[in-house]
This record gives C-alpha cells, sequence and structure tokens, in this order.
C-alpha cells in the first residue's frame, strides 16, 4: 500500500467537512479570522482553502490548503523577499529547519521565506488539521520577528510586551 494513495472523487467535500469541523471547534477562541473555500478546482485540478489566524508576533498569519492529487499542501508565508544579511538569515533558517517536526522553511513565490507540509489525503482529521495549524502558528511567532530584523531590518521593529 502506497502512503499517499491517489485521491478520490469525494475526497474535496470530505475536506471540506473536516475543515469545517476543525473550524467550528476553534471558532470559540479569538484566534481563528476566517476560512475561506474556493468551491471550483484552479486550472491545475486543485481545490484551495484559505485559513486567517490571528499571530502574536505577526498580526496575520495565512494558511492556503492546496488538494492535490494524493496530498494537501500546506503553506504559509512567514515573511516576504529579505533584503539584507541574507547569509545570516539563511543560516538561521537551516538550522530551525532541523529543530522542526511536521513543517519545514522554504523559499517560496518570489523568494519569500514559507513553512510548508503535505499531508496524504486519508490523514487528514481535525486532530492533525489542530496539530499543523498549532505548530505553524507557534513556528511563525517564533522566527517571525529575529527573520524580519535580519532580513527586513528596516522595515520591522519588534513589539513590546504590553
Amino acid at each position: 500500500m502506497s502512503r499517499a494513495p491517489l485521491g478520490g472523487e469525494h475526497d474535496e467535500q470530505v475536506l471540506h467537512e473536516t475543515i469545517t469541523r476543525w473550524s467550528e471547534e476553534w471558532s470559540a477562541g479569538n484566534t481563528l479570522l476566517g476560512v475561506e473555500h474556493q468551491a471550483t478546482c484552479d486550472d491545475r485540478g486543485h481545490y484551495h482553502w484559505l485559513i486567517r489566524m490571528k499571530g502574536e508576533e505577526k498580526d496575520s498569519i495565512t494558511l492556503w490548503l492546496s488538494l492535490r492529487q494524493r496530498s494537501v499542501h500546506v503553506e504559509t508565508q512567514v515573511m516576504p523577499a529579505p533584503e539584507e544579511n541574507l547569509e545570516a538569515l539563511y543560516r538561521y533558517a537551516l538550522v530551525k529547519n532541523a529543530e522542526m517536526r511536521e513543517l519545514h522553511l522554504a523559499l517560496g513565490p518570489e523568494a519569500g521565506l514559507y513553512l510548508v507540509t503535505q499531508i496524504p489525503i486519508l490523514e487528514v482529521t481535525s486532530e492533525r488539521l489542530d496539530e499543523v495549524v498549532g505548530a505553524t502558528l507557534n513556528y511563525v511567532d517564533e522566527f517571525f520577528p529575529t527573520m524580519m530584523s535580519l532580513g527586513l531590518p528596516n522595515l520591522y521593529r519588534r513589539r513590546r510586551p504590553s
């Protein structure tokens, strides 16, 4: 048996129901800002969801979920393309990558730094989604201040605790 079998015709509906159940659990708190769903597939046959969360260090953390043929691809931008201290920033990112579980840092569109993971379709449950979203929030809040201070120091000033 393959770890990530091909998806079936009802995967989009099942994933949508899973995300809906998960979002109902999170809606009691003030962290979930919203969930959007693209009900029609894109030109590659992928369906998409957008989950907006409130961060502590970064105001808004947006997760993109894309239902692909065998898996759900999850990504969120930690920071836009850095302009300075590239060597120090990438060294920091590589060291953090070695410490991380489930997600990893990667260069994304337009050289931004992203957290990404892929989950086999049959392994996506409310609990697994909860783990991935929780880890994403934790990692973004941990990495964002240092990465922004290194890569975009003229645009970023760390918040002072209130």
